[in-house]
């Protein structure tokens, strides 16, 4: 050793001052700028904005200002049909990519998004799940192939329209109660909230047997839309961080998440289904000659706090989805008065041979095709799942998209407004909102276009169990208010104020109701 002492350079002497910098640089490059740069080069191919690539924050900052779906949809135009929005994040604009990522045969999971859905970190509900055997598992429970507990089809399904009937009539006595206008006398009704009274009533009243009671009482029960419209924006932002599941379902954030225990929000309906599914499990409680999905899924084998978590996703899922759909149709119908005359003839003539007070039954409004195209021509201007928040997950063999590789565990999101949007299919004049639009197609195109925009509900292994609940809701509700009320925004020249991300929030949606003169 002695000998290597000429050839050994001195030691360093580097002041404090000099040493943190260095210290914080090698931590910098280490955990930062290193597997910034890695990540970056899996998908280094793809096109799309170059601070995107870096990192998540420039989309997560999107979510929280009004715009955030125009936003992607613009970067689909920009940049062709797979961008890439957030380092780890690639959004595709097609039918056809989504069918594909979706289908049975496809290896895709479900993307780390969806771990948010879990209530209990014990439990699983369908939503949650991204193993597909085990979600292929608890789906064949929820829906069970020519069993007389399938509630969503059926026996099932008609027991379901009967508590949509009990909804809407209940609407109908809240407006008769307190908000019909007339003369002089205005009774303005704020319709954005009401409408998701009436969907989280049905919801309710679907799966646990009885409604929460928001249109009884005119009001937020135990604070949850309050609470609702806090906590969506966050998904939206945690849709560009999926990554963030892993600290959201540990200590110290876990305890801010919602629990049975709470008083308000989220925590309210969780105490609630866990208590409706005790008192099944323990023989009672069950309204005589009626089912709710709670005796359904028991009755297929599904665990009681398995119960818990399905009762409670269904309630969150398919409440706020259908009430964009009456909020976004009813501001379409008040602000093209052509569309509200057509659908209101329509309704008229179909009731001078219907003569009945009874709530019209589904198949009935089938043949008011005028109202589903202007429902439907809703949902293709205002899809749900707008945001990137259900995304899907690359298998480990990777994938070639649009002939891009995209390597195992990337996130491949829909871009629903391209999908909807697409020229080729709704002609060009896409970004107007015309019903017209769906009559004047063959059957084969109004076929194609509709493939197109159900993908709202999703579609393959993936597909929404309340589909037809939530068309059913739709299609009664338009009927039986229009077919007794005249509707007028308080506000014309702004009748609401409407933010989109994970799904489309709306605010001050105020409107009029009368009676009608003539009364069919």
């Amino acid at each position: 050793m002695e000998t290597l002492k000429p050839f050994l350079a001195p030691p360093l002497n580097l002041p404090t001052t000099t040493l943190v910098p260095l210290a914080l640089l090698f931590l910098l490059t280490t955990f930062i700028i290193i597997p910034t740069l890695i990540q970056y080069h899996r998908l280094s191919h793809i096109p799309g904005p170059l601070l995107n690539s870096l990192t998540s924050l420039v989309y997560a900052r999107r979510t929280l200002k009004p715009g955030s779906a125009q936003y992607v949809y613009d970067l689909c135009r920009q940049y062709g049909p797979l961008v890439r929005v957030t380092p780890n994040i690639v959004v595709f604009s097609d039918a056809a990519t989504f069918r594909y990522v979706c289908s049975h045969k496809a290896k895709y999971t479900k993307g780390l998004w969806f771990e948010f859905s879990r209530w209990d970190l014990k439990r699983w509900s369908c939503i949650a799940m991204r193993d597909n055997e085990s979600r292929k598992e608890r789906k064949n429970k929820l829906i069970p192939a020519g069993n007389k507990s399938n509630q969503w089809s059926g026996a099932g399904l008609a027991a379901m329209e009967k508590r949509v009937d009990q909804q809407v009539g209940a609407f109908i006595d809240l407006v008769e109660r307190k908000y019909v206008s007339g003369g002089s006398d205005t009774k303005p009704m704020e319709f954005g909230h009401r409408a998701q009274f009436f969907t989280l009533d049905v919801a309710t009243s679907v799966t646990f047997g009885r409604p929460f009671g928001f249109l009884d009482r005119d009001g937020d029960v135990n604070r949850y839309l309050e609470i609702t419209e806090v906590m969506l924006p966050i998904f939206g932002v945690l849709g560009a961080l999926p990554q963030l599941v892993y600290a959201m379902h540990a200590w110290p954030l876990r305890k801010m998440m919602p629990g049975a225990g709470d008083k308000v929000g989220f925590g309210v309906l969780m105490r609630f289904a866990e208590e409706e599914v005790r008192k099944r499990v323990e023989g009672g409680a069950e309204e005589k000659g009626e089912r709710d999905l709670i005796r359904s899924y028991l009755d297929n084998g599904i665990e009681a706090e398995d119960v818990v978590q399905e009762c409670i996703t269904l309630v969150v899922a398919g409440s706020e989805t259908t009430s964009v759909v009456l909020r976004m149709t009813l501001l379409a119908l008040l602000t093209t008065p052509e569309a509200y005359r057509k659908l209101q003839a329509e309704i008229d003539a179909f009731f001078k041979e219907y003569d009945s007070e009874e709530v019209i039954s589904y198949t009935d409004t089938k043949e008011l095709k005028y109202l589903w195209a202007v429902i439907h021509e809703t949902m293709r201007i205002w899809p749900n799942g707008a945001g990137l928040s259900f995304s899907k997950q690359v298998p480990d063999t990777g994938d070639t998209i649009h002939g891009y590789y995209l390597p195992k565990g990337t996130e491949i999101a829909q871009c629903m407004l391209g999908i909807t949007r697409d020229q080729a299919l709704f002609s060009p004049d896409v970004d107007i909102w015309r019903p017209e639009r769906w009559l004047e197609a063959t059957p084969e195109q109004h076929d194609e276009m509709w493939a197109a925009v159900e993908l709202g509900f999703s579609t393959g292994k993936y597909i929404c169990l309340g589909k037809q609940v939530g068309l059913m809701e739709l299609g009664k509700w338009f009927t039986e208010i229009f077919r007794r009320y005249d509707i007028a925004p308080v506000n014309k020249a702004s009748p609401l104020k409407l933010v989109d991300g994970v799904t489309w929030l709306s605010s001050d949606f105020w409107i009029r109701l009368t009676r009608r003169n003539k009364q069919v």
